[in-house]
């Protein structure tokens, strides 16, 4: 086989290997800070958070998302044009972050109340944070539902 017919059905087979990724949405490594997700990048910004950027313009899509599974789940509908699954992807990811700072709170008071050696509150405390815990993992499963797996 000749080099030129080779090297044009690779270059074929390429193209439609990356085709379907980008179609698919599957999230494709691409550096440190980065993953492709169809025709977006996904990026932690410069205060910890994800960005969801759109590769034609380099622009931010989505901002300042806290996790990055919910950052990947939006770069993947973004790519099929499901914008109604996105608002509500974002809408349980707000959810998620405040029960995700109140655990955070209640962990930072209850310390207050370990040094002051306020058992009762001590107690209080504990109770909510269980029922922020539990109520961040009922959130995190309502948007586990929404990942695409291959």
């Amino acid at each position: 086989m000749d080099k030129p017919l080779l090297l044009s059905r690779l270059e074929k087979a390429t193209d439609t290997a990356a085709s379907f990724v980008i179609q698919r949405g599957f999230p494709v490594p691409k550096k440190k800070n980065g993953t492709w997700v169809g025709n977006t990048l996904v990026k932690k910004n410069n205060i910890g958070l994800y960005d969801v950027i759109s590769l034609d313009n380099n622009q931010p899509l989505y901002e300042n998302i806290s996790v990055l599974d919910v950052a990947i789940i939006i770069a993947q509908r973004h790519s099929n044009g499901e914008f109604k699954t996105i608002r509500k992807v974002l809408s349980l990811e707000t959810v998620f972050s405040k029960h995700h700072t109140d655990m955070i709170h209640y962990l930072h008071c209850i310390k207050g109340a370990k040094r002051r050696q306020d058992y009762s509150m001590m107690a209080i405390l504990e109770d909510k944070f269980q029922i922020a815990e539990l109520r961040a993992k009922t959130v995190r499963d309502e948007i586990a539902i929404f990942k695409r797996v291959k």
